[in-house]
Formats: structure tokens, C-alpha cells, sequence
């Protein structure tokens, strides 16, 4: 056999391999999703994929890929929740009876995510957990002076 021969079937055991580890792993892991960036046009553009979250960020994998790591990762402090709404009448056909579709803005990129109704649920108190981004943290220097201060002027 010629190298070209077997340097081809290498990659094509490679991607064989990429490809059962991605559907066995990464499926098994995580809750089945459909997503789409917007905007896009009515019923179009859903992909279907798998999602897992990781502590602070949620990681999204496109069902027809081949990628080891996430197509789409989020961050849990960049998302501003945007609302959810039913199914439109040419997206049942598409998706499951129950879904529900909520919008959600990640940097000023706006994406609507397709779910049943118990990963809607912990999807919805995944965000809602999150601290607030407004939240400061306090430095310790300036909060052990301000008690200083605060001793002092009891004096």
C-alpha cells in the first residue's frame, strides 16, 4: 500500500474517532437544545445541538460538527435575558410541541434557544443565579480603613 494510502485512511479513522467521540461524549453530557443567532428569518436558521453548563459559562455543540471543543461558549455574566415566547406556528414542525423559545442578548449578539420545558426551567435558574454584574467587589485595604476611621470618630 502507498503512503498516500495510508496517510488517507488515518484521517479518515481520525475523523471516524472525532466524530463517535463527539456524539457519544459530548451528547451524553449535556441537554438537547436547538439555537439560532438573529436575526433570521421566521422557522430558519435553528441548529440543532447539545448545551452543558460549566460553573459560570454555558457551552453549546453543533450537532453536525466535528470541532473537539464548543462552537459557542457564554458566559453566564454577559447575558442579558431578553424574554420567551411559544412556538410559532412553522417552527412546530421543526421542533418539539413543548418547547418554549427564549431570547437571550450576549454581547450585543442576540440568539433565541429552543427548549423543553424542565432545561427551560434550569436554564432560566442558571441566569438567575448569576450575581449581578454591577457587583463590586469590596478591597479590603479601603473597608480596614474605613473601620479605622469609623473607630476614630467614636473616640
Amino acid at each position: 500500500m502507498s503512503v498516500v494510502l495510508w496517510i488517507i485512511l488515518v484521517v479518515i479513522v481520525l475523523v471516524m474517532l472525532l466524530a463517535a467521540w463527539r456524539f457519544l461524549v459530548v451528547r451524553s453530557e449535556g441537554s438537547a437544545v436547538v439555537i439560532r443567532r438573529l436575526p433570521a428569518d421566521t422557522g430558519r436558521r435553528w441548529r440543532h445541538g447539545s448545551m452543558r453548563y460549566r460553573g459560570e459559562t454555558l457551552e453549546y455543540f453543533k450537532l453536525r460538527s466535528l470541532v473537539p471543543k464548543a462552537d459557542l461558549i457564554i458566559n453566564r455574566q454577559d447575558v442579558d435575558y431578553m424574554g420567551s415566547r411559544e412556538l410559532d406556528p412553522s417552527e412546530i414542525r421543526l421542533l418539539a410541541d413543548d418547547a418554549t423559545v427564549h431570547s437571550l442578548k450576549v454581547r450585543g449578539v442576540r440568539y433565541e434557544i429552543a427548549l423543553d420545558n424542565a432545561y427551560s426551567m434550569g436554564l432560566v435558574s442558571w441566569l438567575e443565579s448569576a450575581p449581578s454584574r454591577r457587583l463590586e467587589r469590596m478591597d479590603h485595604t479601603i473597608l480596614q480603613n474605613k473601620i479605622d476611621r469609623s473607630k476614630r470618630r467614636d473616640r
